[in-house]
């Protein structure tokens, strides 16, 4: 059975790079639909007291939706060359931006809730037409139907707020229909991710670095890692390279510019170096942190 759904799940990968006027039109519908079936699924949660979207996840769509980690540019060291699938106003660039609109998941958690958080509500950047990242690096710029310098504004008041970019795809994560900004405590995507691997969520293609000379062990970056590959241990700073994301949070939160974002193809030489010493899948900073008390 799981080898028949590889099977099935490769032809269909190998279609859409093929024909990605297919997944274009897939992504659409899923776009569409999206806002009635989060609705179905969150009162169907209420109802009968279960988790459909991770059931769903787990007998039919196999990780075909979810959120794929893009971080902004000014988290990335100039120097460093990237294409423009990996960067998300590169991606906003040329994809057909129809307009920002509001968050569902913040909505409905203050409509039924206690407010979470007080991140604005109007965060999510949609396009007009299901977009493939196979089609992005030919594409020029394109920003008509909204100002650019709206989008930027946007999107680096939400990366100060550590809100987490990805681009929400289906039926693969090569096609989006939606840019999110995401915050843990409300949002779908992040936030079941977090509490049970469901649904999928794709890290960067960058990861993030730390310069031990300058940083001073103050743990800043601990709080605003939500997927745990950064914590203060005995007083001593840790890292978590499998657990890093890339989404470059931690970086515009450094008091003190100690941290970068870099590719992944470079991470074992830059990391593999003689101030770490290494503990299982953990890398560990012989700077002690005297700031702090002990966790």
């Amino acid at each position: 059975m799981q080898s028949t759904r590889k099977t099935i799940g490769k032809i269909l990968d190998n279609l859409l790079v093929r024909i990605p006027l297919i997944g274009k039109i897939i992504t659409s519908i899923a776009g569409l639909l999206e806002l009635p079936i989060l609705e179905l699924f969150r009162r169907l949660d209420n109802r009968f007291k279960i988790y459909s979207l991770g059931i769903i996840d787990k007998y039919f769509l196999h990780g075909r939706w979810g959120g794929r980690v893009v971080p902004l540019n000014r988290n990335i060291p100039v120097s460093t060359k990237f294409s423009p699938t990996e960067e998300i106003l590169e991606i906003i660039k040329r994809s057909n931006i129809t307009g920002v609109s509001y968050c569902y998941c913040r909505m409905i958690q203050r409509a039924f809730n206690e407010q979470n958080c007080d991140h604005p509500l109007n965060t999510c950047i949609h396009v007009s037409f299901g977009q493939s990242l196979y089609e992005i690096p030919y594409k020029s710029e394109n920003l008509k139907k909204v100002e650019k310098k709206e989008i930027i504004k946007l999107l680096e008041e939400c990366d100060e707020r550590g809100l987490v970019h990805q681009i929400i795809y289906f039926p693969n994560p090569d096609f989006y229909y939606v840019i999110c900004n995401c915050c843990p405590c409300c949002c779908v995507v992040l936030k079941e991710f977090l509490k049970s691997g469901s649904p999928q969520m794709i890290k960067s293609n960058f990861i993030s670095e730390t310069n031990l000379s300058v940083c001073n062990g103050c743990g800043d970056c601990v709080e605003w890692c939500y997927f745990g590959a950064r914590k203060i241990n005995n007083r001593k700073f840790e890292f978590n390279p499998q657990l890093c994301f890339g989404c470059g949070i931690c970086v515009s939160k450094c008091p003190n510019n100690s941290i970068k974002l870099i590719k992944k193809n470079n991470k074992e030489k830059k990391i593999g170096n003689n101030i770490y010493l290494e503990r299982g899948n953990w890398t560990i900073c012989n700077k002690t942190n005297d700031n702090r008390n002990k966790n």
